[in-house]
């Protein structure tokens, strides 16, 4: 998501509303203690809910900076101790794809949210060494990825659930106002439609609608626009792209077999960690397909999307 459209305040957050309501409160008591708040734990189901955004309003709602890194970017101890060491008190610090940290990492991180000091060694002798106090986020699609332990240092824990098409619609307007570009109501709700609840996604959709409208000198964002660029993109209108339906069908050729994911890595000549942890959560939400124990198959639904979209979706 583009910096300059993130929301900076709760009241800005689209959607959320439970979590929205637990972050007031928390948010406030903190604030009337005069304290930093409680480390907290941000999951999803998918990515693109806006975890990273939630965190940022968190911080711009206790008036302390925000800092953000990664779980791959804190790979060793030295890492995680560098980037504790410029923490000022009370800073955020936002680790997003937690679930990639460590053990060693974790572990020195068990100390640090528990005790407050880094464990250092300097001329070979050990030093505690003091850390302000701060609040860190983790933020992860794979809770369950994370050891008991560390989880059980949140004292804070947000679950962001994909949002309703009503709430994406809400993003993509708030989008094309940012750009000042005039948008058909019939638009909005066709990239919502295709937006599978993820503002990431609805925001990405809509730019390819903006170079649409751009591209042919137009003010405003019409269904020709949106059709254009949806069949630029191969998005067909339920949201699923060319690979996903792609799928679909070695799925469907398969039939009544079951496929493993192997397979069909192999069939669409990508890695297994893309068919499982990209490709297939979608599918199986929408429930276009099922896994079990002997594999992959299609269902009913799946089946009928492919036949009622096959014209669209070859391109």
């Amino acid at each position: 998501m583009c910096v300059c459209m993130r929301p900076q305040q709760l009241d800005e957050l689209v959607g959320h509303a439970d979590a929205k309501m637990k972050a007031r409160i928390a948010i406030q008591a903190a604030l009337n203690r005069d304290e930093p708040l409680p480390h907290c734990l941000l999951t999803s189901g998918v990515g693109g809910v806006g975890k990273t955004s939630f965190a940022a309003v968190l911080a711009n709602e206790m008036y302390v900076p925000f800092i953000a890194t990664s779980g791959a970017c804190l790979a060793s101890p030295m890492n995680l101790r560098n980037a504790l060491i410029r923490l000022q008190p009370r800073n955020v610090l936002l680790c997003d794809e937690a679930h990639r940290l460590g053990r060693a990492v974790a572990e020195e991180l068990l100390i640090v949210l528990e005790e407050g000091v880094l464990n250092v060694t300097s001329n070979g002798r050990p030093i505690r060494l003091p850390v302000p106090q701060f609040t860190f986020v983790a933020a992860t699609t794979k809770p369950e990825a994370l050891s008991a332990p560390l989880t059980q240092r949140f004292g804070l824990r947000f679950h962001l659930l994909p949002l309703t098409p009503s709430e994406i619609e809400q993003v993509v307007r708030r989008a094309f106002e940012h750009w000042q570009m005039g948008v058909e109501s019939d638009v909005v709700a066709g990239i919502a439609q295709r937006a599978r609840g993820i503002p990431r996604i609805s925001l990405r959709l809509s730019e390819r609608v903006r170079d649409a409208v751009q591209a042919s000198r137009a003010t405003q964002a019409s269904l020709q626009h949106l059709d254009l660029a949806m069949r630029i993109e191969g998005v067909d209108p339920i949201g699923l792209a060319s690979e996903e339906r792609e799928l679909l069908r070695c799925l469907a050729d398969a039939e009544p077999r079951a496929v493993s994911a192997r397979s069909l890595a192999l069939a669409l000549g990508c890695g297994v960690e893309t068919i499982t942890t990209v490709l297939e959560p979608t599918l199986v939400r929408f429930g276009l397909m099922t896994i079990g124990v002997g594999g992959r198959r299609l269902t009913v639904k799946g089946a009928e999307h492919l036949a009622s979209h096959h014209e669209d979706t070859r391109g």
